[in-house]
């Protein structure tokens, strides 16, 4: 498990899951970035590939990073977009074509990076102020959570670059509640994490609804599914829960 700002801003830590390991440095951004006006390195969103390396939404200077599995090289695969700088990157999903999709909220924008091909587009045609990614099982539909509009977007995904609309999954609006990280199980439903709620709701994409609430035991803030577990992540640390055992 890789995860973000490991004692420090910019520090990526590595731990084995299911050993006595202690967590360790995987990666020093700082070491390997300059600060730019004045802002420094500093990791949000991470993914790893189907080559193992390690895919980082760098917001602190606006960058989207690749690193290699032994972390000996780090690639820039996209800092700006129409000769102008991202003004931050939050989060990133990567879909089934290679295709990498990534957050960028202070500007209002969804990048669609083909990092082969050198093409960076723009998939939203509406404005969305979206920070959480994550992408459906069949690679069709990307979901965003925006946390300033309480809402839950969805993009269908065309094969072409070209931009689309999103359409609102889930309105939190009158409640006032800010969806942050997102995930979706190996059957498809999704898990929303409500920050200082301390809850996480699941919802059924196909149908539309609302079909379950776990307790997040904390903050929750970050999501990732693997292994039939939600790993929740929050200024407290890293928690490990069941879903199965704590829904309700």
């Amino acid at each position: 498990m890789y995860f973000t700002n490991f004692q420090k801003a910019g520090r990526i830590g590595k731990l084995k899951l299911g050993g006595k390991d202690q967590a360790e440095v995987f990666i020093d951004l700082s070491e390997w970035l300059s600060p730019v006006g004045g802002r420094k390195p500093k990791a949000e969103g991470l993914r790893l590939d189907d080559q193992g390396r390690l895919l980082i939404a760098e917001s602190g200077t606006g960058k989207l990073l690749r690193i290699s599995p032994d972390a000996r090289k780090l690639e820039v695969l996209a800092d700006s977009y129409d000769g102008y700088r991202f003004a931050t990157v939050k989060d990133l999903a990567i879909g089934s074509s290679g295709d990498l999709f990534v957050s960028s909220p202070l500007s209002g924008t969804v990048y669609r990076i083909r990092p082969d091909d050198g093409v960076i587009g723009v998939l939203n045609q509406d404005l969305v102020m979206v920070e959480g990614l994550s992408l459906s099982p069949d690679g069709k539909r990307l979901v965003a959570a925006e946390p300033d509009a309480s809402r839950v977007v969805v993009f269908d995904l065309p094969e072409e670059l070209k931009t689309v609309n999103s359409w609102t999954l889930v309105d939190f609006s009158p409640s006032g509640v800010e969806p942050k990280g997102l995930a979706f199980d190996e059957i498809g439903l999704l898990y929303v994490a409500l920050g200082d709620r301390e809850e996480i709701r699941i919802f059924d994409l196909e149908m539309g609804v609302e079909v379950g609430i776990l307790n997040a035991g904390g903050i929750a803030e970050t999501l990732a599914y693997f292994n039939g577990y939600l790993y929740v992540s929050g200024p407290d640390g890293i928690r490990r829960i069941d879903p199965k055992s704590k829904r309700s």
